[in-house]
Order: structure tokens, then sequence, then C-alpha cells
């Protein structure tokens, strides 16, 4: 399955549409079922009405002729009888006698005696691609006993009712194009008082606070409701890490100046270097996670990073916990870029703090958009230290390498800046700078 198709399988707009889609496809059989059959009861009911009439017609001009007999005085009955096979039809019955109109010719009706009173109606298949809407009722007249059976060709009316049934069909089908743009209109509608939503959520996720709508629809104010708590709870277990991280940096000094002491005592030359190398690489490791959650500070998120406030505080930072003799040029962007501050202190700290340590004198940073691209932002640092040799600036593009493993030991692990700038569908660049040191360029996306 293609993404497209992913895509739109999940799209909660696409299930409304397809789910309005079939609610409009049974509304429109449902109203088509009912216009067939409402149209064919008032059809019926028309044709049985004038049924009547006629009945009513023929059992006014039956009489007994001058011999007694039962007879029908046609001079008062209509025409359509009269003409042959013309879909208008009766037969006239009795124990004694059978009458029928002379437009029945030589058809061949079955007909039943009706008891007084009952009277029926049925369709039946006529002569042809004749439909007869049948009568039979069953009357008196002068203590005789008599059955009806008047009869109507519909299939004119069944073929108009068809005709205003395919009209309505097709116009229906002509009018689903409209209803569905309609519809996808509301739908677009609806979903645009989400689109604040997620603008928010975006500018959290380049580094802007949360600030949601104040209007927000009903229907989402638990999940907005549940973002907030989770945002707050990230911002709390972030607090709480980097707390624990420096408390147990603080809390490992003791046992370390321990570590130093027991190695400078041990009566061993040789076990009291490695205890000694082994002391310093572990108090190494401390101190970059105290300069870490000093460089980080209070952890904000959501708030977006402003590169010349920020950069300043590193920079003083820097040269109190470290050395204030480095010559620190930069070039930076007014107000804040889109980018999470935590995320670019803990990168930049990083960065600016390997460079002040290796730095001969000077250090450069550089943050600015790319040309052809504005959501393409590049950083530059770089130092006029001793540098990385080519072979080691290959092996510092590798995931996982570090460049306190490398023999000058910058006290740097790349992970956290890889991760920081992989994050942001960005990398990592090193090379040789034009200093004379190490340049690192990192590049992100801003979302």
């Amino acid at each position: 399955m293609s993404r497209n198709q992913v895509a739109t399988s999940s799209s909660l707009e696409w299930r409304i549409r397809r789910q309005l889609l079939l609610v409009l496809l049974l509304v429109m059989s449902g109203l088509l079922m009912l216009v067939h059959i409402s149209v064919s009861h008032l059809t019926q009911n028309f044709v049985l009405s004038r049924l009547e009439h006629d009945a009513e017609s023929l059992i006014a001009a039956l009489e007994r002729g001058a011999d007694g007999r039962w007879q029908l005085n046609e001079t008062t009955l209509p025409q359509v009888y009269q003409r042959v096979h013309s879909g208008h039809y009766y037969v006239l019955a009795s124990d004694t006698m059978t009458l029928h109109s002379r437009s029945l010719w030589d058809l061949e009706t079955s007909t039943r005696m009706m008891p007084v009173g009952v009277s029926r109606s049925d369709l039946k298949p006529g002569v042809g691609d004749q439909q007869w809407l049948i009568r039979e009722q069953g009357f008196s007249k002068q203590g005789q006993s008599f059955s009806l059976w008047i009869a109507e060709d519909i299939a004119d009316l069944q073929q108009e009712q068809r005709q205003f049934e395919a009209g309505l069909l097709l116009l229906l089908l002509l009018s689903l194009p409209l209803l569905l743009i309609l519809q996808r209109r509301v739908l677009r509608s609806g979903f645009a008082r989400l689109e604040p939503l997620r603008q928010s959520l975006a500018r959290q996720q380049a580094g802007a606070e949360v600030e949601f709508p104040a209007e927000i629809p009903q229907e989402v104010v638990p999940l907005v409701e549940t973002i907030t708590q989770l945002l707050r709870r990230s911002g709390e277990q972030t607090s709480r890490s980097r707390m624990a991280l420096g408390n147990l940096a603080h809390e490992l000094k003791h046992p370390l100046q321990e570590l130093q002491w027991l190695a400078r005592q041990h009566p061993d030359p040789e076990q009291g270097a490695q205890l000694l190398r082994l002391y310093r690489q572990l108090h190494q490791r401390i101190d970059r996670e105290l300069r870490r959650a000093r460089i980080a500070g209070a952890p904000g998120p959501g708030r977006q990073f402003v590169p010349r406030d920020e950069v300043t505080h590193l920079v003083r930072l820097l040269q109190r916990i470290g050395r204030d003799d480095i010559d620190f040029k930069s070039e930076l962007p007014p107000g804040a870029i889109p980018f999470d501050r935590d995320d670019m202190l803990e990168l930049l700290g990083n960065l600016l703090d390997n460079a002040w340590r290796h730095a001969c004198r000077r250090v450069r940073l550089h943050i600015q958009p790319e040309k052809d691209n504005i959501h393409l932002w590049s950083i530059l640092v770089e130092d006029d230290g001793a540098g990385v040799n080519a072979a080691d600036l290959l092996r510092l593009s590798e995931r996982g390498v570090r460049l306190d493993e490398q023999a000058n030991g910058s006290g740097l692990g790349l992970s956290i800046c890889r991760a920081v700038a992989e994050s942001y569908d960005g990398k990592l660049v090193f090379a040789a700078s034009e200093l004379g040191g190490l340049q690192v360029k990192v590049s992100l996306r801003a979302t």
C-alpha cells in the first residue's frame, strides 16, 4: 500500500466523507422508494376512484327490458367501453346472464360472483403490454344479485411514473457531486476550527510557548487538556532529571577525592597510575555533566530560542567556569528562531564548551538561515585549537563515536549533539576550520 493510500485510509475527513456519502446514498434510495410507493398509491387511488364512478354509471344504466331481461342502456355509458381494446373494460354478471363491454371483444376474463356489498381491487397483466387495475364488487338491484368486474389499463400511467422516477434519479445523481462539494466545504470549515490548535502545537515544536486559543471545540477539549498535562509533566520530568543529574555529579565528588587519595597512596606505582587515570576520566565526565546542567539552566519546554540573549548568557557562564581569555565573536540573527530553547542550549552548550576548552585564543559562532531555503538553518562553531586530523574527521561522522575517545580528548559527547540535530531532520558535519582548529556545522530544519 502506498503512502497516499495509507494517508487516505487513516484520514478522519475521508472517513467522515465516506460515511456521509453512504448516508446520502441510503437517504436517496429511501427517498426514491418512498416516491415510488407514494406515486403508485396515488395513481391507483385515482384510477380506482374513476372506476367507482364508472361502476355507479353502469349500475344506473342497468335496467329491465320490455321482455323482462336485464340490459344496459349503453347510450349513457362512456364511449371508451365501445372501442375495441380501448383499455377500459367491464363484465356484468348474474346467475342467469352475463354482459360485457364491446372493448373486450374476444378477450376472455376470469370473473367470479362477488357477495352483495363486498368489493375488492387488484392489479394484473392484461392484453399485450397492458396492466389492468381491476375492481370487483357485488350489488343487488330490484332483488337481483349481480357481480360487476370493471378494469382500466394503467400502463401509460406507470410509464409516466417510471419516467418521473428516472428524472428524479438523474436529478439526485447530478446533485450528488454538488452535495459532496458542499459536504467537503462544511467539513473543511469545521476542521478549520482545529487549525489554531495545530498552529499552537507547531509553534511549541518549534520552541514557542504553548498558548491554545480561548475558543476550543467542545469535542477536542479533553484532548487539549491531555496535551497540556503532558507538556507540563514533560517539563517537570526534565527539571527533575537535570536536578538529579547535577546532584549525582556533586555527590560523586567526595568519593572521587577519596579515590584520588587512595591512588596516590597506593604502594604499587603502576596500579596507582591506573587508578589516577580512572579518576581523571570520571572527573572529566562529572565536570562535563555539571557544565551541561549549569549551561542549560532551568528547563523551559515550549520556549523559543533567542540567540542573542542565550548566547550572551552561555559565554558569560563559560568565562566564569572556564577560561576568560577567549576572543569570542558571533553572527546571530535578531529575535527568536524556530527551535526549542532547551534543545539549542543542549546543542550550543556542548559545542561551545568543547571549542572553549580546546581553543588557543579564538572561538567563532555563526547562526543563520540558508539563503536558498528559509526553513533550513545552519550553526557553525569553530576554534583555533589543535584541531582533528583527517582520519579522525571521518570517524567523527560515524554514529556513536565520541571526541573524548580521540587522542586529543575534547570531552564532547557527539551522541547528544547528533540526537538534537536528528530531532530536527538535521545533521553534523566536521571539517578543519580556517582558524586552524575544528569546525562543526549543524544543519537544522525548522518545523
